[in-house]
């Protein structure tokens, strides 16, 4: 291998409060067109350079150096000019290599600082992109093509954080739907690792780096939501559905509203106000009321009797409904329900698809957000309706968020209705004045756009067998939408574990291990999920959170990915069995285990993972790929150095990274032309030179013609290259949690509370994975007050004006209907 020189520079680079001092190397680019830095690992030091590097790293700048460069063209093996390479070939697993490597003194954690556990890799517009990695028609698999390659891939793969591989079969579940998995065996009584598990590891990493549609992107039609401030509930007006006489269509009639007196302060029921018998008035009665105006001028019920037809007991009371949402705010903040009060010129306003929309995506988000809050009660045997206490999943539930009655409106259902702030009550009201229909006051509020109106069309899944994208064709489609499905051309088949049981599989001994809360994907938190653009750039601070998803010229983040848990100290993984969830060791806290050994139906057990350094081996078969959809195949297989994909359960906790190696030695891939000839024979040819760095580079030259930058430089290979070595930074990796008095992580895992407090505060968004940002752990700047102003000050200049400008814009066009009196 040829011998390059370089020289090796000290570089000073990151952002201003995470500044690091470090070594590149200096020299020309493999193309030797001009002059690079690069960054490289430590083992490719010799070790009288490693030795200067640990006595005095200054010593070392502007040294110059012979090295060589490896298949992927990455410098390695790096010595002073005229001396020699003078450490031996690593010959066992990289990730035994990384247990047993000598320790620098322990590093400096910035405790204040965490990356998110995910993050995401950019999809960009195929609009443009034509040729391989554009939409094509699949070759079809009835013969062997000409200038398209077939046959084996023998790949090496070798745990480098603890693997879960769950047994479905074998899981145990208790009493509180706490449920326990232990590690999934084969006959060998070795781990047993599902082909597919490796293929669905290997479409996401190749969607990702051809920057394909995505294969699957369900239950994103339909508008999310996001709670409302509480003072945007004094905007809405009561309603009811009704059908009238003589027409086919329901219509919302807008009501008048009176607090029903019914809790005291400790959440007890309120005894004054019912009906003459004793009994307490109930959801969607129909009554009479007496009605007295407080000091502060709110409508108040004072007395209540059941209505019958006929018998008004006089002029002085009013006739409406009773609308029961239970005690749904705990901490004493509710003492009414509410009486809806008609009069004889109330408003009404044909429902039509718009509003059946609004309704039935709002309470689907509704019932979805708070499904384990229910299963959690149905355990328990408690109502849905109880209230409990003031704990989070403790107040009682509204019926909206239970009631599958409630997913489409019908005659009776009782309302709140948001109109445009320009809306005349006094003319024809129709749909489009409606911004909002809600079950309670302060509600959640949908946003403005469905998920799926902001990603391109050209990433949406495909639809037509004849315009399928690089990862459709290799590994297959099924239509989403309707028939249809092409069979890819690779198969994963005979994986074996090659570790002995003993050293593959770690069995705890004590009892099982309570693992972390994994959490549930939250697409309404904008600031994590939507982007400014379709490129997914990160929203703007001074942005509302509804902004992400206002309009079609936003953008989603991209590709879901996990990125590796780099430079984790050597304890990190040792003491599963013991709770060290609340000690800090080498600024990491142990964020993989639930603290106290908590056990319910929020997470899981395992009785054990399989250990680093296991390894497994497989073949990739594959048939009639061309040379750049093999090279991208064959990029995944040969990554740089401590480079790793993820795979397995508990990935956002720092389980699952594996380094996945091609064997070219022990493969075996021809061009059509030859496989024809062979079989034309049947005479044994040898194997011919396969030259893979030819097929990676034919597969790089597409992406930067593709997309008009260096491969290297372009936003979804960087970000990806990103995700699969880790940060640099070497702060710990979790979900975002709010510390508590002690700066410790709060041991009931309500990271919903980081994200209220950011919504108050900074306003962070995700950083990009190519920026290497992190997040602070305490996203206020500034004093809750000060902040609390500005953010209110910020979202009712911003709302305001979007609501108005909107509505306007809508009715342009509109057809009024005439008011209609019952």
């Amino acid at each position: 291998m040829a011998i390059k020189t370089g020289k090796l520079i000290l570089v000073t680079e990151g952002p201003k409060k995470k500044k690091r001092t470090f070594l590149k190397l200096e020299c020309l680019n493999p193309k030797q067109t001009k002059t690079v830095r690069v960054e490289f690992a430590d083992d490719w030091l010799s070790l009288a350079l490693m030795n200067l590097k640990k006595k005095d790293l200054a010593s070392l700048n502007g040294v110059n150096v012979e090295f060589e460069r490896n298949d992927n063209n990455d410098p390695y093996r790096i010595w002073t000019v005229g001396q020699q390479w003078d450490r031996e070939e690593p010959k066992i697993a990289e990730a035994t290599l990384e247990r047993s490597r000598p320790q620098e003194e322990p590093k400096k954690v910035d405790s204040q600082h965490f990356h998110n556990p995910y993050n995401f890799v950019p999809a960009l517009p195929r609009n443009e992109v034509t040729g391989e990695l554009g939409d094509l028609k699949p070759v079809g698999h009835g013969r062997y093509l000409p200038n398209h390659w077939t046959g084996r891939i023998a790949v090496k793969l070798t745990t480098v954080t603890p693997l879960l591989i769950p047994d479905a079969a074998e899981m145990t579940e208790d009493g509180n739907g706490h449920k326990t998995f232990p590690v999934r065996m084969g006959a060998d009584g070795k781990p047993y690792l599902p082909p597919t598990s490796i293929k669905g590891m290997l479409r996401s990493a190749y969607e990702a780096i051809t920057n394909s549609r995505l294969s699957v992107f369900e239950k994103h039609d339909a508008r999310l939501a996001y709670r409302l401030p509480a003072r945007d509930g004094t905007k809405v007006k009561p309603a009811r559905v009704e059908k009238l006489a003589g027409s086919n269509s329901l219509f919302l009639r807008l009501l008048d509203g009176a607090n029903l007196p019914r809790y005291d302060k400790q959440g007890r029921i309120f005894t004054n106000i019912k009906y003459s018998s004793g009994a307490l008035p109930q959801h969607g009665d129909h009554v009479y009321v007496k009605i007295k105006i407080t000091k502060n001028g709110t409508k108040k019920v004072s007395s209540i009797r059941a209505w019958t037809v006929g018998s008004s007991p006089g002029t002085d009371w009013k006739t409406g409904w009773v609308l029961v949402t239970n005690l749904n705010i705990g901490n004493g903040k509710k003492q009414n329900e509410r009486v809806f009060i008609e009069n004889n010129n109330d408003p009404y306003i044909e429902i039509d698809d718009k509003i059946n929309e609004l309704w039935e995506n709002l309470i689907s988000d509704y019932q979805k957000v708070h499904k384990k809050d229910l299963e959690k009660r149905d355990i328990d045997g408690v109502p849905y309706d109880k209230y409990r206490g003031d704990g989070p999943g403790d107040p009682a539930w509204s019926r909206h968020i239970y009631d599958k009655n409630q997913l489409k409106l019908g005659v009776g259902i009782l309302c709140y209705v948001e109109l445009a702030e320009d809306c005349d009550l006094n003319s024809a009201i129709t749909s489009e004045d409606v911004v909002a229909i809600q079950p309670v006051t302060i509600s959640r509020r949908l946003y403005d756009q469905k998920p799926i109106d902001l990603l391109p069309t050209t990433l949406q899944p495909a639809t037509n067998r004849n315009a399928l994208s690089p990862a459709d064709r290799v590994f297959g489609w099924v239509n989403q939408k309707g028939k249809g499905s092409y069979k890819g051309h690779l198969r994963i088949h005979s994986l074996e574990c090659f570790s002995s049981q003993e050293d593959a599989i770690r069995k705890f001994s004590l009892s099982a291990v309570p693992l972390a809360i994994l959490g549930e994907p939250q697409n309404s938190q904008t600031r994590f999920y939507a982007a400014e653009d379709k490129n997914g750039t990160p929203l703007g601070q001074e942005e509302g959170k509804e902004y992400g998803y206002e309009s079609k010229k936003r953008g989603l983040r991209g590709r879901k990915v996990y990125p590796h848990h780099n430079d984790l100290p050597e304890s990190y993984w040792a003491n599963p069995e013991e709770d060290l969830t609340n000690q800090e060791v080498d600024g990491y806290y142990q964020e993989y285990r639930r603290p106290n050994g908590e056990r319910d139906s929020q997470n899981r057990s395992t009785t054990g993972w399989v250990n680093p350094g296991t390894q497994f081996q497989f073949d990739i078969d594959v048939n009639n790929l061309s040379t750049i959809e093999l090279g991208a195949l064959l990029w995944l297989l040969k990554l740089p150095e401590k480079h790793y994909h993820r795979l397995g359960y508990g990935k956002p906790l720092g389980f699952g990274s594996v380094r996945m190696e091609a064997d070219f030695n022990a493969s075996d891939l021809r061009m059509g032309q030859q496989w024809e000839t062979f079989y034309r024979t049947f005479e044994s040819l040898d194997k011919p030179f396969f030259d893979h760095v030819n097929c990676i580079s034919e597969y790089q030259n597409a992406v930067a013609q593709a997309y008009s930058k260096p491969f290297d430089s372009t936003s979804f290979i960087k970000a990806f290259t990103r995700a699969v070595k880790g940060f640099d930074d070497g702060l710990p990796i979790h979900y975002p949690w709010n510390p508590d008095k002690n700066g410790k992580p709060d041991p009931q895992g309500e990271n919903f509370k980081w994200f209220t407090e950011n919504e108050q505060g900074d306003r962070f968004s995700l950083p990009t994975l190519v920026s290497g940002d992190s997040l602070p752990l305490n996203p206020r700047s500034e004093a809750k007050s000060d902040q609390t102003t500005k953010a209110l000050q910020r979202s009712k200049s911003g709302s305001s004006k979007s609501l108005t400008t909107t509505n306007k814009s809508k009715r342009e066009n509109n057809r009024p209907i005439k008011k209609r009196k019952k």
